[in-house]
Parts: structure tokens; sequence; C-alpha cells
């Protein structure tokens, strides 16, 4: 019998600035379902990243994006500084060509040793942009002259006009953003045979994969903050949705906005749960002649890929839980039921039993996202509904 050689597996890292904490949460979770690829690629951050992945540097990457902070990646102006010192700050920043990035080059020469990283079984590829001509350029370590990685790095995420041009042997480089800030070509023209993508959804040209590769996507559902703001609460928060978004993309959890098991009693629950929401809205809609659904705030909240948990979903989110926990079918019930404006929802009922005025149920049509929250409120604490079939509907 033919032995087949293993597939060729590649990380493809996109760029996004502060957002790239974002992908030590998607690391930690790959590493955890034992998938390990051969090829990294990244663009701007999304290198820095794969360099220290490439080396097995989690806790190195971890506790760097835990610590930083935005001056310590750029130089800015002081917190207290006044509007006259501020102008010059700022002035000085357009004629040099951006802010001075000093702090997170120390940072990268701390962390990453080149002679190891060419060294690495992972082969690593990386993208910038020579600013004249906007020439892209994809490049492997083996493309990078000796003792020029931490350059390169550097260039791939020179945000320019932000961030000043990087400079190598005379040339002046720019954030590989400007070409392609997920690089899923260079990836496959290295050997990949399977892609799973980071997206940080930053600034930039995104090319369509045009690979015709497998390939897995992962994004997140949630805000990731701003591309230049360096925070470690926001980096904890992001390294968690990631964590979550690729246990989810892998198949090992469902949902679209936070992470839910998918254990057969979780399950259970979610199927319970639609059958009874889609009962009450149904009785509802009968009683009334204005159209009230929930689909308008399903659709608003683009939470529709997992159909039994999607009014759920975002009512929890409307009611402000926590998308960085792991729940249960249950106990994110639970969740919103205690984030939820009891008061508010408590106003809803005389829609579900019978008693409410054509302006209220007019009103109700007119909040679908409130009156989804309350739709669900009704289905979590409502006794069951009789069955309403096809035909008693008519």
């Amino acid at each position: 019998m033919e032995r087949r050689e293993p597939t060729q597996k590649a990380l493809v890292l996109a760029g996004g600035g502060a957002r790239g904490s974002y992908q030590v949460g998607v690391w930690r979770a790959l590493m955890e379902l034992d998938w390990h690829p051969q090829i990294i690629t990244g663009t701007s951050v999304g290198g820095l990243n794969g360099a220290m992945f490439v080396l097995d540097l989690y806790e190195t990457a971890r506790d760097m994006w835990l610590t930083i902070r935005s001056r310590d990646v750029m130089e800015l102006p002081e917190e207290n500084a006044d509007l006259s010192a501020l102008h010059q700050f700022l002035r000085r920043v357009v004629k040099e060509g951006g802010m001075d990035v000093t702090p997170l080059e120390e940072i990268v020469e701390r962390v990453l040793d080149e002679d190891a990283l060419r060294a690495a079984p992972i082969r690593f590829g990386i993208v910038t942009v020579e600013q004249r001509g906007l020439r892209p350029r994809e490049l492997t370590l083996e493309d990078i002259p000796a003792g020029q990685v931490r350059d390169y790095l550097m260039a791939s995420a020179a945000c320019f006009p932000a961030l000043r041009a990087r400079q190598i042997d005379g040339v002046k480089f720019l954030d590989g953003g400007y070409s392609d800030n997920m690089p899923t070509g260079l990836a496959k023209t290295m050997g990949a045979e399977e892609l799973v993508c980071v997206d940080l959804e930053g600034v930039g040209i995104t090319r369509p994969n045009l690979t015709g590769l497998p390939t897995t996507m992962i994004r997140s559902y949630w805000e990731l903050g701003d591309i230049l703001h360096f925070d470690p609460d926001t980096a904890k928060r992001n390294m968690e949705l990631g964590y979550y978004d690729t246990r989810r993309a892998m198949g090992y959890l469902r949902g679209c906005a936070y992470a839910v098991s998918c254990d057969a009693q979780s399950c259970e629950d979610a199927a319970a749960f639609a059958q009874k929401f889609s009962q009450l809205q149904k009785a509802v809609r009968e009683k009334y002649p204005v159209t009230l659904t929930a689909d308008v705030a399903l659709k608003l909240a683009n939470m529709t890929k997992d159909a039994q948990l999607a009014p759920l979903e975002a009512a929890a989110e409307d009611a402000g839980v926590d998308p960085t926990h792991f729940y249960t079918t249950r106990t994110l019930a639970e969740a919103f039921l205690a984030a939820c404006d009891k008061e508010r929802m408590e106003s809803f009922a005389p829609l579900f039993t019978g008693s409410s005025t054509a302006g209220q149920a007019a009103l109700a049509a007119l909040l679908p996202n409130t009156f989804l929250q309350a739709l669900v409120w009704r289905t979590l604490t409502a006794p069951a509904l009789p069955e309403v079939t096809e035909d008693e509907g008519l």
C-alpha cells in the first residue's frame, strides 16, 4: 500500500496592529488541538506573531501582549502635554514620516533569535512593500539576507503614514498590508496544501483567497479594538476570543458569538429552547396583525450560523453578557437572565398573555432587538406552550 506524505499545513496570519493579541489565543487553541503547521506566513503584526510561533515562544508572546502598552510600541506625546507641545509633536511626526517605533524594535530584538528562526522546522514567510512604486515583496527566510530578519519584520509592520517607513540598504519599505494583508498565495507558493487563516480585519488590502486549498477561516464576531491602541486588558480579552473562536472553527464548540458546548445535554437544551421559542413567536404573531418577528434583529446582528442558538446569543449580546467565557446552553441562558433588564422584559408581558393593545404591538415591531430579548426571556421563564400546528395557525 502506497504511503501518503502528511498534508503540508499552513497558518496564515493577517495584519491588524494591536488586534494581534487575538492570534495568540488562536495559537494556544491550535496547539491544544494538536494542529501543527509546517508553514507560517504573516503580514505586519501577523509576521511578528508568526516568528514567535515558529520559535515555539507561546509564553513569551502571551506575556508580551499582556504587558505592552502603546508607549512600549511607539513614541507618543507626553500624557499631560499642553496643546502647544502636542502640535509640536504632531509636526515632527509628519516631518519625519510617521511615529518612531524604536520601542517595538527593541522588543523584537529581545525576543527573536534569527539563528534559531532559520534553524526551526517550520518554514516562515512575510510580506512587505517597497515604498517606491508600491512594489510587493513576498519573502521567505531563505530570501532574507543574514542578519536582516529583524529589519524585514519591522518593514512588514511599518504601518505608514502612522508609523515610519523602514529603510533597508537604501530602499524604503512599508507595511505588507499595502499589498496583501492575508498572504494565502505566499503560503501556497511555499508548498501549503491546507490553510488556517486568522483575520484581524485590519486596514489594508485583503486579497481573495484564490489558492483553491481547503481553508478554515478564524475571525472574531466581536470588535477587537483600535489597531494602534495597545492595552493589556484588551489583549487579554482578545486572546480569549481567539482561543474560543478557533475551537469553534475546528468543530469543538457551537454558536456564533459565544463559546457554547457541543455536548449532548447542551445540544438537547438548545433544541428544546429553539422549539419553545418558535412556538412562542408563532403564538404572538397570530394574536396581533402587526408582524412581530425576531428575524430582523437576528439579521442585523448577523447571527444566523447556528439557528437554534441564534436568538439566545443575540439577546445575550444586547444584554451585555461576557463573550470570553465557556458556556453550555443552560449557563448562557442563566447569564442572559442575570444581565437583562427584568422590568423592561416584563413590560412586554401583555403581548404573551393576549392583553396587549395595538399600540404596544406596534412598539414591539419598532424595537426588534428589545422585543427579541423579551421573546427569549419569556421562552426561558414561562411554562411550556402547547404544540401549535400549521393547520391551527391558518
